[in-house]
């Protein structure tokens, strides 16, 4: 009989690295393991010190700015990002022009009277059908965090999409691209898309990819966190959080994505404190 304790044990016994029960999925992991080349820093929950995309009552959640950051501090978080909806999403009380900065006097506010928590000032615009962004570039250049974002499809075929999100990527401003195939689980399929093309053009400008820890959407799928990766992408774990309970409950099933797709720690960029994840998120073209 051989000593088994734990798993560990049984692939010691085999000549193996563990493999993490994330990534026991047949992607490879098991050659790996034999080559001992896994990845042995998996990001995980305590990893994460800055909350990126987030909602409050100025668009359509249901927290107001001061309880969605003392929630974001009392979870240990140091900074938050402040991205509600742009003025095309008006059915979610997207921000006109003016709204949007007279958010920026609430974000001093609380700032000044919130310690230890960091707002910074962002948005997530609409990508418009064209590819466009739904402020102009005077607007979004005052911007710390530009999440680009498509929310309506306008019934659009693979080719028109794919150019769609290229011609976004072009806009200097924008900094990572929020919930990229659009998916709601159960309910609406991705978006049709060339995801190796489109990673490839992400690559060449800088973006940052989001891995959105909302439970109906789950997005990017882990295939694609390795296949972005793999081209030395940069990701971000989101809650996409509409109320302070979802800052809670949707940071660890963005982690969970994350880490079945092979992430390390040094491949998310709010692993870092805010000075230097503005600094990982502005265009590295």
């Amino acid at each position: 009989k051989l000593p088994i304790r734990e798993e560990a044990d049984i692939y010691a016994l085999l000549g193996m690295q563990y493999v993490p029960a994330e990534l026991r999925e047949d992607w490879g992991e098991i050659e790996a393991a034999l080559a001992h080349s896994l990845p042995t820093d998996l990001v995980t929950r305590q990893d994460i010190i800055g909350n990126v995309h987030s909602h409050t009552t100025w668009s359509d959640g249901v927290d107001s700015l001061e309880a969605m950051a003392l929630a974001a501090k009392n979870l240990g978080m140091k900074y938050f990002t402040v991205t509600e909806h742009s003025q095309t999403s008006s059915y979610a009380g997207g921000l006109t022009e003016d709204r949007l900065r007279q958010q920026w006097d609430e974000i001093d506010a609380v700032n000044e009277k919130v310690k230890g928590i960091r707002l910074l000032k962002g948005i997530e615009t609409d990508i418009l059908e064209d590819g466009s962004l739904d402020y102009p570039d005077s607007v979004l250049e005052k911007l710390d965090v530009v999440i680009g974002s498509i929310h309506q499809r306008y019934n659009q075929d693979e080719a028109k999409m794919t150019a769609r999100v290229l011609r976004a990527f072009d806009n200097p401003h924008l900094m990572i691209w929020g919930h990229p195939t659009g998916r709601l689980l159960l309910k609406r399929e991705p978006a049709p898309m060339d995801m190796e093309r489109i990673f490839d053009k992400a690559a060449e400008k800088g973006i940052t990819l989001e891995v959105n820890g909302c439970p109906e959407r789950l997005d990017l799928k882990p295939e694609h966190v390795r296949s972005a990766l793999k081209r030395g992408l940069k990701i971000s774990i989101s809650t996409d959080a509409h109320s302070t309970r979802e800052l809670a409950s949707h940071l660890p099933l963005a982690v969970a994505c994350a880490q079945k797709g092979w992430a390390r720690k040094s491949d998310v960029v709010n692993t870092l404190n805010s000075d230097d994840f503005l600094k990982a998120i502005r265009r590295r073209e």
